[in-house]
């Protein structure tokens, strides 16, 4: 008997604690690949590249606004993160992001959306190799040849 109460209660703390993690406050951007359970591919420089050097990943503030969906992100290194075209950049002017919410394409996870859109790639060789410079990142057309990548939050 106490099991189905305690159940119950225990499973909504668990999700208002992950709700309250994803795109609030300080964290990382983290690039999810799309197929192979959502395997951690990198992160996001203060300029909004894309980069498997840890060390190279910068903090972004989250801010939320409107709807529990949607916030502003900006980078303590590189200023306020917008989408320039179809291309994620930081030290532009600041754009509205938002996300599916947990029963997005990441289970459980929300990720960032612009609009409608949301699923990105990497120019060039992506995800790019420790040893090479970080690549832009932009949305997706399915024919430029590198990895699909979610946009995830990892809190700080």
């Amino acid at each position: 008997m106490h099991l189905t109460i305690v159940t119950p209660l225990l499973a909504s703390i668990v999700f208002s604690w992950a709700l309250a993690e994803d795109f609030s406050g300080p964290g990382q951007i983290r690039t999810l690949d799309v197929r192979e359970n959502n395997q951690d591919l990198g992160c996001l420089t203060s300029k909004g590249k894309w980069t498997t050097v840890e060390s190279l990943c910068d903090e972004f503030n989250a801010q939320r606004v409107g709807s529990n969906n949607e916030f502003r992100l900006s980078s303590t290194g590189g200023g306020s993160c917008g989408i320039d075209g179809v291309t994620f950049k930081c030290g532009i002017q600041s754009g509205i992001f938002g996300t599916w919410g947990t029963e997005g394409p990441v289970s459980g996870r929300e990720v960032v959306r612009y609009g409608a859109y949301g699923l990105m790639e990497g120019s060039g060789n992506s995800p790019p190799d420790a040893k090479e410079e970080a690549v832009e990142i932009h949305f997706s057309t399915g024919n430029e040849g590198g990895k699909a990548v979610w946009l995830g939050w990892k809190a700080l």
